[in-house]
């Protein structure tokens, strides 16, 4: 009986191994190539330096282009928590969470990044009663929160579950930045 277990288990663990040696990567990029290699670059900054805004903004807008939203996410969230503070980085934050379909999350946080840049600017939907960020925030990165916080709100109303494969996805989209580039002609 004995025997026979371990026998079992034996080609259990055989036939395990055998799957895992045969997998290949999968990767957007090939490994030799100019851009994996500034990426990897990227990353080494950024783990070095996990408390800098501008690495971490331009490692999840990589992960981002090469629709890895997850790594974009894990990377945010593995950053110094203070990160997330600066709107710009909330805003990528919720980029990533909407790119995996985590509508809710991506609403929230979009809504924390514009809070914390309105309250910056001093602008008339700032929460006043919040201490001012210590990030800045120009009105250009204002309006961009504002365009994606809009879109974000709509899907949320209409109960778009899947961003990435609903028709009113963009529909949201173009309706926010309908309302953007009529304000911009005042």
């Amino acid at each position: 009986m004995e025997l026979r277990l371990n026998a079992v288990v034996g080609v259990f663990l055989l036939l395990a191994w055998s799957s895992l040696t045969g997998v290949q990567p999968v990767s957007s990029l090939p490994p030799a190539s100019e851009r994996a290699q500034a990426l990897a670059e990227l990353e080494d900054a950024f783990a070095h330096d996990p408390t800098n805004v501008e690495l971490a903004r331009g490692l999840a807008e990589t992960y981002l282009e090469l629709r890895r939203p997850g790594l974009a996410i894990a990377v945010l969230r593995a950053g110094d928590p203070s990160l997330i503070e600066h709107p710009v980085i909330a805003h990528r934050l919720a980029r990533a969470y909407e790119a995996s379909g985590r509508v809710l999350d991506a609403f929230a946080t979009a809504d924390l990044a514009l809070a914390r840049c309105a309250r910056y600017l001093g602008t008339g939907d700032a929460p006043s009663n919040t201490p001012l960020p210590r990030f800045a925030c120009d009105a250009r990165q204002h309006a961009a929160l504002s365009v994606h916080h809009r879109a974000l709100e709509r899907m949320v109303r209409w109960g778009v579950a899947v961003p990435g494969s609903d028709p009113r996805t963009e529909l949201a989209y173009d309706l926010a930045m309908r309302r953007a580039r009529v304000a911009s002609v005042k």
